[in-house]
């Protein structure tokens, strides 16, 4: 458990917050470091200003948008280099960083003139509680071993038993 030091308190529990959201992305080659509002260092890593705007955030999905002037993002997006990437995002309040959200990217959407990509990012426990990364074929064949076999796992035992 972390304790907040009275300024992050006090920023908290205001009615009308405005705390600086800082995106960290992994994308394989880069990582992506983005703030929506001034410029920031934190964990060794410097946050730009490059106009990322928050759209929603709970505790299982996140959307936000970057710009995308030089295209670089669209061309990863493209690729297929985006999708299942790690990403965070913290909240940014008077000099301290508190983790708001953590998970894998879905597929960006481009804007129809490609100056900006939405992101989607759902959290790890979220995905992997509905569905595998990799699903598996179902087994070619299925041994059981004969009822009354012994089964030996460490210094426990278990005997098969048909089942009524």
């Amino acid at each position: 458990m972390r304790t907040l030091s009275s300024a992050m308190l006090a920023s908290v529990n205001k009615t009308i917050t405005d705390p600086v959201y800082l995106f960290k992305m992994d994308l394989g080659s880069q990582f992506i470091y983005a703030t929506s509002r001034e410029a920031i260092t934190y964990d060794s890593n410097s946050y730009s200003t490059t106009g990322a705007r928050l759209e929603s955030i709970d505790n299982q999905r996140v959307r936000f948008s970057l710009p995308n002037f030089d295209r670089d993002i669209s061309a990863l997006a493209f690729a297929g280099q985006i999708q299942r990437n790690e990403c965070s995002v913290y909240l940014h309040y008077d000099g301290e960083v508190i983790g708001r959200f953590s998970g894998l990217l879905d597929a960006p959407e481009c804007s129809g003139d490609y100056n900006s990509v939405v992101f989607t990012a759902v959290d790890l426990y979220a995905l992997v509680s509905r569905w595998p990364f990799e699903r598996m074929q179902a087994p070619a064949f299925n041994h059981m071993p004969a009822v009354g076999t012994v089964v030996r796992l460490g210094s426990s035992s278990l005997n098969l038993k048909r089942d009524k």
